[in-house]
């Protein structure tokens, strides 16, 4: 469809340059079917069928540092835009228009006049009319054509020759190419509207819209827009006063309460955030220094990573096995004395990039070589209630809670648009976290957390978790099955809950090369080396959070289809 657009504004540009070559030829006498065939440079054995489409004159994708409102068609091949369904049509009506008008006048049109019949000749355009400015697409071309000898005026015995035989007037030619430029100057600008609307970051893809496995985040249809609606409308009812002051540092005090009543704790322990992300930013901030030794999972998150080498702290990455991190791994590190850590972060459930869950065995080794070798064990848990299958697993916070920081999020739950999390551990690391806090930022948002808090206490976040964990249940089933049918090669373990799916590809696969060729087809992913310290160049996470059954097995296919060309 982008060609017929292309074909369109180019042959408008052509006509217009003929328009402006035979207006100038009558202004010189120009008026013959032969010498108008000479100023369009059309000879007539390559004068186009009416039931064919015009030569291709493709014009160029604007440059990003080019306005769409400067754009000029030239001869350069046209973006792939959104089919414009009149653009074909387009070309067919109107290509011959000028060509028409212009056989009506003689030479070897069907109706041409004898050798020896006179024809008027026109009166010359004014000096007004001749000057108007040619539209930009028109400025290309305005060569005068030689003037043509002077023809003898109609006297009697000669018969003024039929309409179809006579040469158009200037004036009827002038009218014409204001119709034309009107056209083309609409054209044009629907034409630049639509490029203005492509976004040049995304990938362009030719098979559909784009599908993106790359964000972990639900798709509208599983928030609960409504219970949220509603939920804002009791807290400003309710508490009018709290939700709009500036609060504390350690948040809405009824959604800390609730919190704090969820896990068993005293609210003292409780410190709620803007988002699990300012959680584990002020928890590092508090126990981790340049130099210091971490022990992360290997694949991890990669704003996590991001965040501890930003701090200067030594990571030890240990690989993680479908249970869980490798705790033979992290025993042997530990007591060889090759790390001396004072954190562990550990995403116990449906591990994000991994989706694997930590199994209670490994759970309990990791609290025993957490009191061993005194360090924290960092819970970043933010998926814990997305458990669509298997057996529930206690949080290494209940089971010790004084070497456990635990940080989790409304995100997963409500929407992510909230941007609310929280922290549990020690009351005392609480209350000096809490000093941070209100050095950052007075306090985080009370609206928002008002509003969580009135969510949660309904009883609409059970509900919520319901329709989530519906959802995702069969999205993740439908990826799995997908992989199976479509990159058999692939190897994956299906995951029990949460938003993500680890895939690898046979050794020697390049998935960066993979990422180009998924994204022509209009397919996002993130590359397995977003999240490792090194290697993992054969790897990617699947997100099947955002996209529905239909959304996954295209994008699938896609995927596969992009594989095989590697």
């Amino acid at each position: 469809m982008d060609q017929e657009i292309a074909n369109t504004l180019g042959e408008l540009e052509r006509k217009l340059r003929e328009l402006e070559r035979v207006l100038s030829g009558i202004g010189q006498g120009a008026t013959t079917g032969e010498e108008m065939r000479a100023a369009r440079a059309v000879p007539p054995s390559q004068s186009v069928p009416a039931s064919q489409p015009p030569p291709p004159s493709q014009p160029p994708p604007p440059s990003p540092s080019v306005p769409p409102s400067q754009y000029v068609p030239s001869s350069n091949p046209a973006p792939s835009v959104a089919p414009a369904p009149r653009a074909s049509t387009s070309t067919r009506a109107h290509s011959r228009v000028v060509d028409e008008a212009a056989e009506r006048s003689g030479g070897e049109s069907r109706h041409a006049a004898p050798a020896d019949t006179a024809v008027a000749s026109a009166p010359a355009p004014s000096s007004s009319a001749g000057a108007a400015t040619p539209s930009p697409l028109a400025a290309a071309g305005s060569a005068t054509p030689t003037a043509a000898p002077a023809t003898a005026p109609i006297g009697h015995g000669r018969r003024p020759p039929p309409l179809a035989d006579r040469a158009p007037s200037a004036a009827e030619l002038l009218r014409f190419r204001d119709r034309l430029e009107r056209t083309a100057r609409e054209l044009t600008h629907d034409y630049d509207e639509l490029l203005g609307r492509i976004t040049y970051a995304a990938v362009p893809t030719q098979t559909g819209p784009a599908i993106s496995f790359a964000r972990g985040a639900p798709s509208l249809d599983i928030v609960d827009v409504q219970g949220l609606r509603d939920a804002a409308v009791r807290a400003f009812d309710s508490d009018p006063g709290g939700t709009t002051a500036y609060g504390t540092s350690i948040g809405y005090p009824r959604l800390r309460a609730w919190i704090a009543d969820r896990h068993g704790v005293e609210p003292e322990r409780v410190l709620v955030t803007n988002g699990s992300m300012q959680a584990d930013a002020f928890l590092f901030e508090s126990l981790v220094r340049p130099g210091d030794d971490v022990v992360v999972e290997r694949p991890s998150y990669d704003r996590t990573l991001l965040s501890l080498r930003e701090r200067g702290a030594t990571l030890h990455p240990i690989e993680l096995q479908p249970d869980g991190i490798d705790t033979g791994a992290l025993a042997h590190l530990l007591g060889t004395g090759q790390a001396r850590p004072n954190l562990a972060h550990i995403i116990p459930n449906f591990q994000n990039p991994a989706g694997y869950t930590l199994s209670l065995a490994k759970r309990e080794t990791l609290l025993d070589l957490s009191a061993q070798h005194d360090f924290v064990v960092f819970e970043d848990d933010p998926y814990v209630a997305l458990r669509f299958s298997g057996e529930s697993v206690p949080t290494m916070l209940s089971m010790a809670p004084e070497r456990v920081v635990y940080a989790s999020s409304f995100s997963k739950t409500v929407c992510p648009g909230v941007r609310v999390g929280y922290l549990v551990g020690p009351a005392e690391l609480i209350a000096k976290i809490a000093k941070l806090a209100t050095n950052t930022y007075i306090s985080p948002s009370m609206v928002a957390q008002s509003i969580v808090y009135e969510f949660c206490a309904s009883g609409a976040i059970e509900r919520s978790i319901e329709t989530v964990r519906t959802a995702l249940a069969k999205r993740a089933l439908t990826l799995a099955e997908a992989l199976r049918r479509e990159l058999p090669e692939a190897e994956f373990v299906a995951p029990e809950g949460g938003y993500f799916m680890w895939v690898t590809l046979p050794a020697g696969t390049d998935v960066a090369r993979l990422f180009s060729a998924a994204g022509e087809l209009g397919v996002t992913f993130v590359k397995g080396t977003d999240f490792l310290l090194e290697g993992g160049e054969n790897t990617l996470r699947l997100a099947y959070s955002g996209v529905n059954e239909q959304e996954i097995d295209e994008g699938i296919t896609r995927l596969a289809a992009a594989y095989r060309s590697l």
